[in-house]
């Protein structure tokens, strides 16, 4: 009697999980059941809304609901994260930032944890960065550059789209990693910051690629090295920075996909497969590399690992620095 009771028990124990197994597949498949939201850091126009709105179509095709974008702009990308680290885990609010949210989160205002609040669905793409000086500097390469630097301590400038900023914290690592004196320039903005650059007024500036290739090529301004694995096809004459021998400036800004930490494994990965589907489209990465942007898809494991990385490292170049965020 014994055994043929525990033996019902089991077999109800096995139904059940059995069951709870097919509720969870049959949830997962089900998703998603409502448009989907993808908060960004910034305004349209910006690096992220220019990704975003090229990502979103074929999304949307892809998961069979709408895929809309909600601009978030202020304080650096910190409302959106705090905004986005506090949405409901179920898929539906996902979130789209950059480098500059990864920095601020070393800020005093920042109340969220890139890598403790967030779990990543993929990483999207890089955009490199060059460094440019005006056409009447007399340096052709950065060892040049740090050479006129030591010659003329303090006298050198370079420009930058405002504290904190990613051109900002390369500035200052070229500073501390060369032992030059340099001294920053902060604007509001990049158009501001090239502009001022190509007047002259500045002598040197960190920023993408794709914004000062039409400059380099029509002589304004001079480029010495960029950011990336491979000479980015803009400036194909323009040497990398590790071929320049300055691998410690080898940093752009990045794109990711990412959602609520607790959101269910089942969904993050079904995202992860929709993303690096639509990043192999011919047509997406036509889009995005006209932009600048590499596209860089991932798997979660290894976006995870990028992101505590680069959380890691701007840390360093600021404590190194001596930069601190309000």
């Amino acid at each position: 009697m014994r055994v043929s009771s525990l033996l019902v028990m089991r077999c109800f124990a096995l139904a059940m999980t059995a069951l709870v197994l097919a509720g969870g597949s049959a949830w997962s498949q089900s998703y998603p059941t409502r448009p989907i939201s993808i908060i960004l850091p910034f305004p349209p126009g910006s690096g992220n809304d220019t990704v975003a709105r090229i990502l979103a179509p074929k999304l949307t095709q892809e998961l069979h609901q709408m895929v809309v974008i909600d601009n978030r702009p202020g304080a650096g990308g910190v409302v959106a994260a705090e905004l986005a680290s506090k949405a409901a885990p179920d898929g539906h609010t996902l979130f789209l930032p950059s480098s500059s949210v990864s920095i601020n989160m070393h800020s005093k205002r920042a109340r969220y944890d890139l890598v403790k609040d967030f779990v990543p669905i993929s990483l999207v793409g890089t955009l490199p960065f060059t460094l440019v000086v005006h056409s009447s500097m007399p340096v052709r390469s950065i060892k040049e550059l740090v050479a006129l630097a030591k010659r003329r301590p303090r006298e050198l400038n370079f420009a930058s789209t405002g504290m904190g900023g990613t051109g900002h914290l390369l500035g200052e690592l070229l500073r501390t990693s060369t032992g030059i004196e340099l001294t920053h320039v902060p604007y509001k903005g990049s158009a501001q910051a090239a502009q001022e650059l190509i007047a002259g007024q500045v002598h040197m500036l960190f920023t993408n690629v794709s914004s000062m290739a039409p400059h380099v090529k029509a002589g304004r301004l001079r480029a010495l090295g960029v950011s990336g694995a491979k000479r980015s096809p803009l400036l194909p004459d323009v040497p990398t920075m590790s071929e320049a021998g300055y691998p410690q400036l080898d940093i752009g800004t990045w794109f990711a996909l990412i959602a609520p930490a607790a959101t269910p494994m089942a969904i993050v990965k079904h995202l992860n497969e929709v993303v690096l589907k639509v990043l192999d489209t011919q047509d997406v990465r036509t889009q995005l590399i006209r932009q600048g942007v590499e596209p860089s898809p991932a798997t979660i494991e290894e976006s995870a690992a990028f992101l505590k990385k680069d959380v890691a490292r701007w840390g360093k170049i600021m404590h190194d620095a001596g930069v601190t965020l309000n």
